[in-house]
Order: structure tokens, then C-alpha cells, then sequence
């Protein structure tokens, strides 16, 4: 029985939102909100590796976040993406073998979630990590913008 994706559809980020659009350049606001994307999903990727059955360590040692490029529309054109989109789970040769069976089961073998709990538990804590991580993410962005502005600054006058 599958659940689908979680969607979570943020509010109250308003002052974040307007920084990003109005007070940073375009590719670093991109950047930023990549940073805050994967460090907010720290505790469900540390989550789904706790949670990962331990025949020999592998399937949980292979959890990973990672953002998501850029799907091809055809061989020139890239899909226009909004936002940010990354992915956390198992990478590699576990991705679409033995992750999945572990997480629904088989015919002869019972589920042993670890991907769908994880997130269930500790949904609300990424987006409260999110507000957090953007907050310092955007605050840190501004200052090395300052900083380099300032560095032009000198470099010109000297």
C-alpha cells in the first residue's frame, strides 16, 4: 500500500521569500536554497539509514541526498524547473533493487520499511530545520556579497 510523495506546501515565509527574490542575485538565491534543501534533509537521510535493515551495513551506508538536475524536454531543451528539488534515499546498486523490496516487501519476503516512517516522524522537524537553515543560509549570502562589494570597493579607490 503506497502512499505516494509527501507534499508540503510552505507558509509564512514571506521576509525569506522576499530576500531571495529581491535582495539576492538569481544563481546565488538558486544556490541557497539548494544548501538549505540538503542540510534540512540531514535528519531524515540519518533516519532512513537508522531505520535500514543491517544484514551487512550497505543499503543504510548508502543513504544520500542529492539535488535533482534538470530533466531534457529533448536533446537541446532542459525542462524549466522552479525552485529546488532534491532526493534523499539509497543511491547506487541498492536505488531500485533491494531499497525498494526492503521498503514493500515481496511475495515471499514481509516489508521492512525504513524510507516512508522516517518520513512520517520527522516531516514537521525538516520544515521547522527549513525556516532555520534558510534564515542563516540567506544571512550568509548577504555578508559575502558585502564583503565582496566592499573588496571591489578597495580595489578600485586603490
Amino acid at each position: 500500500m503506497s502512499r505516494g510523495p509527501i507534499r508540503v506546501r510552505l507558509t509564512g515565509f514571506r521576509e525569506l521569500e522576499r530576500a531571495l527574490a529581491e535582495e539576492l542575485p538569481k544563481a546565488t538565491a538558486k544556490s541557497v536554497l539548494r544548501r538549505t534543501a540538503v542540510n534540512s534533509m540531514e535528519r531524515i537521510r540519518t533516519g532512513m539509514a537508522d531505520r535500514a535493515p543491517k544484514d551487512d551495513g550497505t543499503l543504510a551506508a548508502s543513504m544520500k541526498t542529492k539535488p535533482v538536475k534538470a530533466k531534457r524536454d529533448s536533446r537541446t531543451r532542459y525542462a524549466r524547473q522552479n525552485g529546488v528539488s532534491v532526493n534523499t534515499g539509497p543511491v547506487g546498486r541498492e536505488e531500485g533493487g533491494n531499497a525498494a523490496w526492503q521498503e514493500f516487501g515481496t511475495e515471499k519476503m514481509p516489508a521492512h520499511p525504513f524510507a516512508r516512517p522516517t518520513a512520517d516522524a520527522e516531516g514537521m522537524n525538516v520544515i521547522n530545520d527549513v525556516r532555520a537553515e534558510l534564515t542563516k543560509q540567506v544571512e550568509a549570502a548577504k555578508k559575502r556579497i558585502a564583503r565582496k562589494a566592499a573588496r571591489d570597493r578597495a580595489r578600485a579607490g586603490g
